[in-house]
């Protein structure tokens, strides 16, 4: 059953800004749908580089329960079921989320964002502040880019594509193969089992990978850096999550920050990086949480 279905508003229609760029029709998964009061705006949940919507799952039930509002996990551009095109700038990925907020007739909604799903958020925040009612940013800084964005990941997709599938029938066995090689150069085993979900059966019954790698690697400089967008602000709560042993949100990036969004907070969960989300659950959930049944 679509969203739409249940939420009881008008339609909404991209204004000029938004539809002249080419948009993708991005995948997602409700949670809540039939149980929840469809009057409260809903959350939507964006991973990281490399990641999907289902790395989301187990969260958003449990926001579902605790905040009593629908929740919507989505693949953005590029990744898991979403489409496969050929750019990959914040901009884009923000006119994709807006172009589904229109398909689900969402007047308004919280945005949580993991690493380039938080750039995304905060990217469609500026775009189109009207449309959302605050803003969970998790481990990333639209201000500085750190050393593993900047070398580490390279490395990681440059590996991955070198690594051939045509002797593969069985994606558990790909899958094996292929953490052989990449454990070599990816110490976080957090991030090494997210990058391999990404392995799977393509829908020409050949073994590939589920993320448009040629494309992320094509427009990773698009990736590295958040945009300038010229005198955009937005107003709304805004709560940066950062992982205490993470260098992702550096703390000296808050005044540069709060040019952007002026009322941005930071905070920190202890003894976690850069996915804190896993590496202390129980943490990022209360602090999340909290604000999202503080700003609905």
């Amino acid at each position: 059953m679509a969203l739409a279905s249940i939420l009881r508003r008008s339609h909404i229609i991209l204004d000029n800004t938004h539809a002249v760029r080419t948009v993708a029709n991005l995948s997602y998964k409700i949670f809540g749908e039939s149980s929840v009061d469809p009057d409260i705006p809903p959350i939507f949940l964006f991973h990281g580089l490399l990641g999907t919507k289902k790395h989301w799952e187990s969260f958003g039930k449990t926001m579902m329960n605790m905040t009593q509002r629908i929740v919507v996990a989505v693949d953005l551009r590029n990744h898991g079921d979403s489409p496969h095109v050929n750019s990959h700038k914040y901009e884009d990925m923000a006119a994709d989320i807006l172009k589904l907020f229109s398909k689900l007739a969402i007047e308004k909604a919280s945005v949580v964002g993991h690493g380039m799903g938080g750039r995304a958020s905060m990217c469609v925040s500026l775009m189109a502040p009207e449309k959302i009612s605050a803003l969970l940013v998790v481990d990333i800084s639209p201000v500085s880019t750190c050393v593993d964005l900047r070398e580490k990941f390279p490395k990681i997709m440059s590996m991955m594509k070198e690594i051939s599938f045509k002797e593969q029938k069985k994606v558990k066995i790909a899958q094996r193969e292929v953490k052989k090689k990449l454990k070599t150069l990816i110490t976080d085993e957090i991030l090494l089992k997210a990058i391999l979900s990404n392995v799977t059966m393509k829908s020409t019954g050949f073994i590939g990978w589920s993320c448009n790698l040629d494309v992320l690697i094509k427009e990773y400089k698009h990736i590295l850096t958040f945009p300038r967008l010229k005198d955009k602000k937005y107003y709304g709560p805004t709560l940066f999550i950062g992982g205490q042993l993470s260098d992702y949100l550096p703390p000296d990036d808050l005044t540069a920050i709060r040019d952007m969004f002026p009322r941005a907070v930071i905070t920190y969960i202890p003894h976690t990086g850069h996915s804190l989300y896993a590496d202390d659950p129980k943490s990022f959930l209360e602090v999340a949480i909290a604000f999202l049944k503080t700003h609905d």
